[in-house]
């Protein structure tokens, strides 16, 4: 079998001391890595900020989003435009539909009174004062009709 013959010349000491410098190189890289990433995230702060060119970074996110809701911004504004002037149409035509119904009314009611001196002369048989009157409410109606 194979026997495995001592090393000569090593102490326990010596073997401590290369654990030690071991080590020693070991937490030397390790600080070295940790210098190298400071220095990486410091420059890379630097360039951001010198990309912000000074302005705050809520600024810059609110710039980002303005301009991705700028076109779905606008598209809101010309629907909304496009709607106030249906609704605006709407109400010119409601209106109008009013002034007509209210002048139909006036109209009807006109009508009413012309039939009821009618009715009245063929009630009374001789009422010619009242159709006279009529006549002359419904020409004074027609003339201010006409001269409006």
């Amino acid at each position: 079998m194979n026997q495995v013959q001592p090393i000569e010349g090593i102490t326990p000491a010596a073997l401590w001391n290369t654990v030690i410098v071991l080590l020693g190189l070991c937490a030397v890289v390790v600080l070295v890595y940790k210098v190298i990433e400071i220095a990486r995230k410091e420059h890379e702060r630097k360039e951001t900020k010198a990309k912000l060119n000074g302005k705050d970074l809520t600024d810059e996110i609110a710039d980002k989003v303005m301009d991705k809701l700028a076109p779905r911004l606008e598209k809101i504004e010309e629907k909304l435009s496009a709607d106030k002037e249906r609704l605006d149409s709407h109400e010119r035509r409601l209106n109008q539909n009013e002034s007509d119904l209210d002048r139909i009314g006036q109209n009807t009611e006109k009508i009413l009174d012309a039939m009821d001196g009618l009715l009245m002369h063929f009630i009374s048989g001789n009422d010619t004062e009242m159709l006279k009157q009529v006549k002359k409410d419904l020409d004074h109606y027609k003339n201010s009709k006409v001269s409006a």
